[in-house]
């Protein structure tokens, strides 16, 4: 079983192939008719996603963050692993099929400071920043944070994509590999979760006036 280190790791890994990925032709469109979907009725991402989810715990995270990646579009890179466009080794195609990607295992990075991975934005941090940054309403949004850490996980995979949309239009793009991290997380620890996004949204936006 990977250490914690090494499963941020590799939430970070994930996320740099899925923006390799949708710099193939097709792919990007491919991914982002995932969003809000279960794995289930995801089959054309397959193809793409498998090798690297099929053993892995809360496969559909995956599969929500690469949609929700791939609709951003090609410029909403998370901070710190914006992939090398000159590295061609996350892709490697099959001779007799060029649009079959094959993807390597994850490689075993040397785990990162823990105390830098906790200081990068989750889901309330990002919302906290749409307030003070892009106009938010301070009540709506955290009236919609609420909602969001009150929702079943399915219910949440499916209502996700709308308030990213909004953040992406607004030019804020959440740290995938943070919130890939958390849904992976969530159905086990779904009050831990919320009170991390609770905690980074009410840290980060001005204290309320008293009535």
């Amino acid at each position: 079983m990977p250490t914690a280190a090494e499963h941020r790791a590799s939430c970070d890994a994930f996320v740099a192939h899925v923006h390799l990925l949708c710099a193939e032709p097709g792919v990007r469109a491919c991914l982002s008719r995932g969003r809000g979907r279960p794995v289930e009725e995801c089959a054309p991402m397959d193809r793409y996603l498998s090798r690297r989810t099929a053993q892995r715990t809360g496969r559909r995270a995956y599969y929500t963050v690469a949609s929700l990646i791939a609709a951003a579009g090609p410029q909403a890179h998370t901070p710190g692993v914006r992939p090398d466009p000159n590295d061609h080794t996350s892709l490697l195609s099959l001779e007799d099929d060029p649009g079959l990607l094959v993807a390597p295992a994850d490689p075993a990075p040397s785990p990162p400071d823990p105390a830098a991975w906790f200081t990068r934005p989750n889901l309330g941090a990002t919302l906290a920043t749409a307030v003070r940054e892009a106009g938010h309403g301070a009540e709506r949004t955290e009236d919609l944070l609420s909602v969001l850490t009150r929702l079943s996980d399915d219910q949440l995979h499916r209502r996700l994509p709308a308030p990213v949309t909004r953040l992406l239009k607004d030019g804020i793009t959440p740290d995938w590999g943070v919130l890939l991290h958390d849904l992976v997380q969530r159905p086990h620890q779904r009050d831990q979760v919320g009170l991390r996004w609770r905690d980074a949204f009410y840290l980060a936006t001005p204290k309320p006036r008293r009535p």
